[in-house]
């Protein structure tokens, strides 16, 4: 990321409409901002063309989206990935996508490191480096190459969630912004074409609300662990 710019992707609706207020804009260009970034997820401030130009370059010269991609990836042959993502602080975590079937799960990390020192667990081994902010926990989400095909989320990679309970409850907040965006903008195009009602899961391309933001934890689970991921464990896989 950018020196000395503040990343959008971690920013409340409300936040981002002070922001926007602060560069001299109307409010609701924070809602038109927070449609771009967790509707439709664009990676660069120039993709949100219904913001005039001059907008847009008060808005880079103190912001930026804030992704950051994956530096190294390990493949298993059942398709699983582990992801290597830098953090904004200069260190690194783990992210692990589980396809099966029609689903498809992101185990997240939480921390750099963990305090907690599980005998069984290789990242209790780190030790302890700092907690992940909302945006780096987002990053993992929002920057993954398989993004769209994601039906579950969990936060089951490195590190204890419960022991960054903010930043985590943060995550969720904005994961519901981009939730209710989304919903929101198809059940308006239902409207306007007069269609018969969607389904569920295609009006929630990334599934069910509260499978997308499950927060259900798993002390003993985790993506540092030794070896490939098995999906077929009590951990990285969250039901529908």
């Amino acid at each position: 990321m950018a020196e000395n710019k503040t990343p959008l992707v971690a920013m409340t609706l409300d936040e981002l409409k002070n922001a926007a207020k602060e560069l001299g804009m109307p409010a609701f260009t924070g809602a038109q901002i927070a449609k771009w970034l967790y509707g439709k997820g664009v990676r660069d401030i120039d993709e949100m063309t219904n913001l005039s130009k001059a907008n847009r370059e008060k808005l880079k010269a103190r912001y930026e989206v804030g992704g950051m991609d994956p530096i190294d990836c390990q493949k298993s042959v059942d398709g699983t990935i582990k992801y290597l993502f830098p953090t904004a602080s200069g260190k690194f975590v783990e992210t692990v996508y589980i396809p099966d079937g029609d689903r498809a799960t992101l185990c997240v990390s939480s921390q750099v490191g963990c305090k907690m020192n599980c005998l069984f667990c290789q990242t209790g081994k780190q030790g302890f480096e700092g907690n992940l902010t909302a945006a780096d926990i987002l990053n993992q989400i929002y920057s993954l190459p398989e993004r769209e095909k994601l039906t579950n989320v969990v936060f089951m990679g490195q590190g204890e969630p419960m022991d960054n309970l903010d930043n985590v409850l943060s995550t969720y907040r904005r994961l519901w912004l981009r939730l209710e965006s989304e919903e929101n903008h198809r059940e308006q195009r239902g409207s306007e074409k007069q269609t018969e009602e969607i389904p569920r899961r295609e009006r929630l391309p990334c599934g069910d609300k509260h499978a997308f933001a499950d927060t259900r934890t798993a002390r003993h689970a985790d993506a540092g662990r030794e070896g490939n991921v098995d999906k077929r464990r009590g951990g990285a896989h969250a039901p529908v």
